[in-house]
C-alpha cells in the first residue's frame, strides 16, 4: 500500500523523494539506457496526446537530428518551418536534462506568456506521462515552474528586458526570437546572454520561424550558418517531414492563398520586413482625391461626403473595438455603383464608444444609406454587434463570410477573420487599389493608416510596429470584401466581367422584399446647422399592398 506522502498532492503520476520502488533488471537497464541517450529516452518514454488518445512519440529523422544537436552543442539556433515539432524536441530535451542530471536550472522563454505557459504545459504533461520509477520525485510543483527531488528547476519567463537577470541558468530554451519586438531585443538579450556565458556548460537552444531580417535571430542564424558566431545552425523544412510531398504543399497553397504566403509560412525564406500596401506613388495620387467633408455628424465622429442616394449601390464594412480609448470603432461606406469609380463616401470612427452603442449607431448609418449590404467582423466584440443587428434589431442584410478549416464550413452571419479570410480580404483590397486604381478615398487618415500597413516576413498584414493603427484599413477592406468572387456570387447579380474575370457591372440580388424609410435626416447637419428629429423608423413587407404602399408614400416615406 502506498503512503499518503509518497505522491504530491495526492497525484500518483507526481511521486516524492519518498515514493519506494522495488527495481527490476529492465527497469535498472532502461534507467541506464535513458540517462546516456537523448533519443532512447524519446521514443520509448516521451507521450504526447493525439486525437487517438495517448500515444509514444515517433521521431523523424530531422527531429532526431535536431535533438543530437541540442544534446552536442552549447550554442544551437535552429530556423524552422512551421508545424515541424520544434516545441516538442524543446519539451523532450528540457525533461531528459532535468530528470538525469542534478542540480540544473532550465529556463524556458517565449515572447508571450501564454506561449511559454503552454510549452510549460507540455513538459508537465509529457512528465506525468513518464513511468514513476523514472522519474526524481516532485518537491515543487506548479502551472510556472516545478522542483525535482535532484535539485533541478524548470521554469518559464517572457522576453521582457528584465528577464531572467540575476538568475543562474544551465540550460535556457527560447522559443520564436524572431518575433520580440526590436525595442525589447537589446535589453533583453544583455539580461539573459551573461546568465549563460559565464558557465562554461551552459546552453542555449534557441527556434524559431522566420520573421524578417532585421532582427537578432536572424544575426544569430546567418552567423552559424556561416560558421562566423560560434553557433550551431540548422534547417529543417517542410518537405523533411514525412507525408508532406508537392500534392501537400498545393493543398497548403490553396487554403493560404498563394505561393507567396506559402514560402512565408512554411519556406523558412528571410524576406525583408516592411512592403507597404501601397506604393509611394499610389499613395500621392490618393492624397491629392483628399477632401474635407460635406457634413459632419456625431461631434465629427461621423464624416460624409456625399448625400444618400436611393439609386446607387452602397457598401459597408465595420472593425469593431471594444470603446476604451486604444483601437477605435470604424464604418466604411463604399459607392460601388460603378466599379470602375469605387468611392468613398463616409465614414464613422470613435475609440470610445462601447460595442452595444456601436450597435445602435450601426443600424441609424445602415438606415440613413438604404440598407445596404454589410460586412461584420465578428471576432471578440464584433459578433455582438453583428448578432444584436440581425436578432434584436432585425437588420438582414448582412454578409456571411467564413473560412473552411480542416474541410468544415462555419455558416455565420458576419466575417470571421481567420487566416485564410483576412488574407483573402487583404489580396482583394490589394488588386483594386493597386492593380484598377479605380478606388476614390477622400479621408487623409485612411490613406496614412494604407501607407504604414505592411507585410510582415511571416505573411501577416497589420499596423507598423510604433504607434500606429489599422482599424480603417480592415473596415476597408471588409467593405471590398463583397467584390472578392465567393461573395459577390451569393449577394449579387453580375451584368459584365472586365478581363481579369472580375465584376465590372453588378447589383444587388432582389429577395422581393419592399422596405421604407422615413426621407428627413437622422442626424444634426453641424455644417449647415440644420437640425431634424425623425427617428430612423424603417420595416419591410413582401405582402403588402398596392394601397398601404400609396398610403405610406402620400405620408412622405420613400420606397427603396
Amino acid at each position: 500500500m502506498n503512503r499518503p506522502n509518497e505522491f504530491y498532492l495526492g497525484n500518483k503520476n507526481l511521486p516524492t523523494p519518498h515514493q519506494e520502488y522495488e527495481w527490476s533488471a529492465d527497469m535498472l537497464s532502461d534507467l541506464k539506457k535513458c540517462k546516456k541517450n537523448l533519443l532512447y529516452f524519446a521514443e520509448k518514454f516521451f507521450y504526447i496526446i493525439t486525437e487517438d488518445g495517448r500515444q509514444p512519440i515517433k521521431l523523424h529523422s530531422c527531429q532526431k537530428r535536431s535533438l543530437r544537436k541540442m544534446r552536442d552543442n552549447r550554442f544551437y539556433v535552429m530556423l524552422a518551418s512551421r508545424q515541424v515539432g520544434k516545441t516538442t524536441m524543446m519539451t523532450i530535451y528540457a525533461l531528459w536534462n532535468a530528470c538525469f542530471n542534478d542540480d540544473q536550472r532550465i529556463l524556458i522563454v517565449a515572447n508571450k506568456e501564454g506561449t511559454a505557459i503552454e510549452i510549460f504545459k507540455r513538459v508537465r504533461m509529457a512528465y506525468e506521462e513518464l513511468p514513476n520509477w523514472l522519474k526524481s520525485g516532485v518537491t515543487e510543483y506548479g502551472k510556472t515552474s516545478m522542483t525535482l527531488a535532484n535539485g533541478t528547476t524548470i521554469g518559464i519567463s517572457t522576453t521582457t528586458g528584465t528577464a531572467a537577470r540575476g538568475q543562474s541558468c544551465n540550460v535556457l530554451i527560447l522559443d520564436e526570437l524572431a518575433f520580440i519586438e526590436n525595442h525589447l531585443v537589446e535589453d533583453f538579450w544583455k539580461s539573459v546572454y551573461p546568465i549563460i556565458s559565464s558557465f562554461k556548460k551552459s546552453k542555449i537552444f534557441i527556434a524559431s520561424t522566420p520573421n524578417g531580417t532585421e532582427n537578432l535571430f536572424h544575426d544569430l542564424y546567418m552567423g552559424g550558418s556561416t560558421g562566423k558566431n560560434g553557433w550551431t545552425a540548422d534547417r529543417i523544412d517542410w518537405w523533411e517531414v514525412p507525408g508532406r510531398d508537392e500534392k501537400w504543399k498545393e493543398e497548403q497553397i490553396r487554403n493560404i492563398g498563394s505561393q507567396e504566403a506559402f514560402d512565408q509560412e512554411f519556406g523558412c525564406q528571410f524576406l525583408q520586413t516592411g512592403e507597404s500596401t501601397i506604393d509611394d506613388d499610389l499613395f500621392e495620387k490618393l492624397k491629392g482625391y483628399c477632401t474635407e467633408p460635406e457634413y459632419i455628424f456625431d461631434d465629427g465622429h461621423y464624416l460624409l461626403w456625399e448625400e444618400p442616394d436611393m439609386a446607387k449601390t452602397y457598401v459597408v464594412g465595420v472593425d469593431v473595438s471594444e470603446g476604451v480609448g486604444i483601437d477605435a470603432s470604424v464604418a466604411h461606406i463604399l459607392d460601388i455603383t460603378d466599379l470602375t469609380d469605387i468611392k468613398q463616401v463616409a465614414i464613422y470612427h470613435s475609440n470610445r464608444i462601447s460595442p452595444y452603442q456601436f450597435t445602435v449607431k450601426m443600424y441609424e448609418i445602415l438606415q440613413h444609406w438604404g440598407s445596404p449590404l454589410c460586412a461584420i467582423e465578428r471576432n471578440n466584440c464584433g459578433a455582438q454587434v453583428v448578432d444584436n443587428l440581425y436578432n434584436d434589431l432585425g437588420y438582414t442584410n448582412l454578409i456571411t463570410f467564413t473560412p473552411h478549416i480542416k474541410g468544415r464550413s462555419f455558416d455565420r452571419l458576419g466575417v470571421i477573420a481567420h487566416t485564410n479570410t483576412k488574407y483573402k480580404g487583404v489580396i482583394n483590397m490589394r488588386y483594386w487599389l493597386n492593380d484598377t486604381r479605380t478606388i476614390t478615398l477622400r479621408d487623409i487618415h485612411t490613406i496614412q493608416e494604407l501607407k504604414n500597413f505592411v507585410r510582415y516576413p511571416n505573411g501577416t498584414w497589420k499596423a507598423r510596429q510604433g504607434d500606429y493603427h489599422d482599424d480603417r484599413v480592415m473596415s476597408l477592406i471588409w467593405s471590398l470584401i463583397v467584390l472578392e468572387s465567393t461573395v459577390v456570387e451569393r449577394y449579387f447579380e453580375i451584368t459584365q466581367y472586365d478581363d481579369n474575370e472580375r465584376p465590372l457591372i453588378m447589383h444587388p440580388i432582389d429577395y422581393g422584399a419592399k422596405e421604407f424609410i422615413n426621407p428627413l435626416s437622422l442626424y444634426s447637419n453641424e455644417k449647415s446647422g440644420e437640425h431634424y428629429d425623425a427617428p430612423p423608423l424603417v420595416f419591410g413587407t413582401s405582402t403588402s399592398g398596392e394601397q398601404e404602399v400609396d398610403d405610406l408614400e402620400a405620408q412622405g416615406w420613400e420606397l427603396l
